[in-house]
C-alpha cells in the first residue's frame, strides 16, 4: 500500500473545488458591469486539463487567441479528479485528458460528445533529482540508495503519470524495496513541485513539465510504463460548441502539434480514437 511520507500530508480533495474559480470570475464581472469600465468580451474557452499540459497549454492558447481572439481558460489537476468534476457538471467546455480511457469513458456515458474524441499526443515519463543529491543516480534501481528517502509519485488511482510510474518501478523489480519512501501527490504538478523544494529527493512526473532548475531529469524507459496516449473531447452540454471545436482543430494542427512537440510530447500513432 502506497503511504504519504511523515512530513507529507495528502491534500484533500473538496467536491466544490471546480466552483471556486467561476465563482471567482462571476464576482469580477459583475463589479466591471456595475462601474461601467470594461465592454463585454467573448467568453473563455474553458479547458479541463491535465497537469502534464502546465507548461505546453498556455503557449497553445496563446497561439490560438492571437489567432481566433478567443481566450482560453484552463483548470489544471489530475485527469481523474476532472473526470469526476465532468461527471459531476463542472462547466468545462473541452476535456484535455492525460489519459485517452477517462475521455472513452465519458463519452460511452454521453458527458463528452463522442464524434469529438480524438488523441493529440503521448506523453513520456522522467525521473526528476533534487539538486542537492550529491549520489550520482541513473536508473530506477538507483532510488534505492540511503540518500534517496522520499520518492513522489501522483495517485496511480486518479493520475496517469502516477500509474505509469508506479508500472515502471513494478516492472524494475524495485516496488518492495522503494514502497514505503513513496510519497503520495495529487497530480504529477505536486509531485513535481515536491523534488523542487526538496521535499522529496525523487519524483516520477511528465517529461513535458520536468525542465526546472531545482532538478536534473533522467529518461525512463519507456518500455517499462504503458503508452501515455492523450486523448480530449469536448463537454456535451457545452456552450461554447463551436469554439471549443476550434480549438480542439488546432491543437490536431500544425502549429499545435509542433507546440506539443517542443514541449517534450510525441505524436500519437493514430489521432482517432474510440470511445
Amino acid at each position: 500500500m502506497i503511504r504519504p511520507g511523515p512530513n507529507l500530508r495528502q491534500p484533500p480533495l473538496h467536491g466544490v473545488r471546480w466552483m471556486l474559480p467561476f465563482l471567482a470570475g462571476w464576482i469580477v464581472g459583475c463589479g466591471d458591469a456595475a462601474v461601467g469600465t470594461s465592454a463585454p468580451s467573448a467568453p473563455a474557452i474553458r479547458i479541463a486539463a491535465a497537469s502534464d499540459l502546465q507548461v505546453a497549454l498556455p503557449k497553445l492558447g496563446a497561439a490560438f487567441q492571437a489567432l481566433r481572439g478567443v481566450e482560453v481558460q484552463p483548470t489544471f489537476l489530475s485527469s481523474g479528479v476532472l473526470a469526476r468534476q465532468i461527471e459531476q457538471g463542472a462547466p468545462f467546455d473541452l476535456f484535455l485528458s492525460a489519459d485517452e480511457s477517462y475521455v472513452a469513458r465519458l463519452a460511452r456515458q454521453g458527458t463528452i460528445r463522442a464524434n469529438s474524441v480524438r488523441n493529440y499526443a503521448q506523453g513520456s515519463l522522467a525521473l526528476v533529482i533534487h539538486h542537492a543529491v550529491k549520489t550520482p543516480i541513473s536508473t530506477l534501481a538507483d532510488l534505492a540508495r540511503p540518500e534517496i528517502k522520499r520518492i513522489a509519485l501522483a495517485n496511480p488511482e486518479t493520475a496517469p503519470y502516477g500509474r505509469a510510474g508506479k508500472q515502471a518501478i513494478q516492472r524494475s523489480g524495485l516496488w518492495e524495496s522503494l514502497q514505503p519512501r513513496i510519497v503520495l501527490a495529487e497530480s504529477v504538478r505536486q509531485a513535481l513541485h515536491y523534488a523542487q523544494n526538496g521535499d522529496a529527493e525523487a519524483a516520477l512526473v511528465g517529461r513535458a513539465i520536468a525542465d526546472v532548475p531545482e532538478v536534473r531529469v533522467i529518461e525512463v524507459d519507456p518500455g517499462l510504463y504503458d503508452p501515455i496516449v492523450q486523448a480530449m473531447g469536448i463537454v456535451s452540454d457545452s456552450p461554447r460548441r463551436d469554439q471549443a471545436e476550434a480549438f480542439a482543430a488546432f491543437i490536431l494542427g500544425d502549429e499545435g502539434q509542433s507546440i506539443l512537440r517542443n514541449q517534450g510530447f510525441r505524436a500519437t500513432e493514430s489521432r482517432e480514437a474510440t470511445p
